[in-house]
């Protein structure tokens, strides 16, 4: 935290990215998890327990060490963060993880189908998401958090049935994307195999796409994007926090 611009940048972003995914309607109550942390830190930012995202502004957030205390703030921290704490000691290059109980992703999770490459945004994550096709309850212990670490493995995104999905990544803005796009082409998937069997990219195709759309150039234009509507969201709303 010795860099004077990147905790402000991390509280900035984290800050939009609150309020993206809550106009994307994957605030899930005060059940949805979005942390980030600073490159190899051993604490990470969040909104204090019992908030939901669209209340998530800069001062509010608190910082909180891998044993879940406050150690930035006053409010206390959702005692169900081991799924990231456990992540963020088994993937140091992970910076941001989200957590959601939203709809399409959890659908798809319910009937034991993971994501496939079957639209061209969805194939963001080909070769690159799983299906973890367990559930012990609510996730109040590090062994639990660890199952659901091991089970993604290197790639980005889990489906954790009958709970949700779990997106990694190595910036906020690479998440919060990839989270919207997960939940698109989730509901997609779901809508076509309503009425028949989806048709899957080829693999080559499928390849090139990922790459495309995971180009440092298309990320931040996609993030900028979402930035200016947050913003437009939410005009008067506090994106910047004060330092000592």
């Amino acid at each position: 935290m010795n860099d004077d611009h990147a905790l402000p940048a991390l509280i900035h972003d984290l800050v939009h990215a609150f309020q993206v995914l809550a106009m994307d309607g994957q605030g899930s109550g005060i059940s949805g998890h979005l942390t980030a942390r600073l490159p190899n830190a051993r604490t990470f930012w969040s909104i204090p327990y019992g908030f939901g995202f669209e209340e998530a502004t800069a001062e509010q957030l608190i910082e909180s060490d891998f044993e879940l205390r406050t150690v930035t703030g006053a409010l206390p921290c959702n005692p169900t963060l081991n799924i990231h704490t456990e992540i963020y000691e088994a993937r140091p290059e992970v910076c941001c993880i989200l957590h959601t109980h939203s709809e399409a992703s959890l659908a798809l999770g319910i009937v034991g189908s993971n994501l496939e490459p079957v639209t061209q945004s969805g194939a963001l994550f080909y070769e690159d998401i799983v299906l973890f096709d367990e559930f012990d309850g609510i996730v109040l212990d590090k062994k639990e958090g660890a199952s659901i670490a091991a089970r993604l493995g290197t790639n980005r995104a889990i489906l954790l049935r009958n709970h949700g999905s779990v997106v990694v990544g190595e910036s906020i803005a690479d998440t919060a994307i990839a989270a919207t796009v997960l939940e698109f082409a989730a509901r997609v998937q779901l809508q076509a195999m309503a009425v028949g069997t989806p048709k899957k990219l080829p693999p080559a195709e499928a390849r090139q796409t990922k790459a495309f759309l995971r180009r440092p150039d298309v990320v931040d234009l996609r993030w900028q994007l979402l930035v200016r509507q947050a913003r437009r969201h939410n005009p008067h709303f506090t994106f910047e926090r004060t330092f000592a």
